[in-house]
């Protein structure tokens, strides 16, 4: 019995195999569809295209705005030392 199922199993699969193969062949040689396909494939190039060039408008905004943040750490951290400074005298003089 186990043999039977295993063999209509086999058969089912193989059917399932031919079938597709067959349609696969038929859309590979269908001028419609590799038209539809190649069109696709070049809008899709074209958005790849447009994501890459926003991505590195964004890229480029980073870097101008660490470079900007790089800046102002810098005075934060000059204030921060005049601040201390300033206290230091302060606790001298009093």
């Amino acid at each position: 019995m186990e043999a039977k199922k295993y063999v209509r199993l086999l058969l089912f699969t193989l059917l399932v195999l031919i079938f597709s193969s067959a349609a696969y062949v038929h859309a590979a040689y269908n001028p419609e569809v590799v038209n539809n396909l190649n069109k696709t494939r070049d809008a899709l190039l074209d958005q790849r295209q447009h994501l890459q060039e926003r991505s590195d408008a964004i890229a480029r905004q980073m870097s101008e705005l660490s470079r900007q943040q790089d800046v102002v750490n810098s005075y934060l951290r000059d204030t921060d030392k005049n601040i201390k400074d300033i206290e230091d005298a302060l606790r001298r003089v009093n």
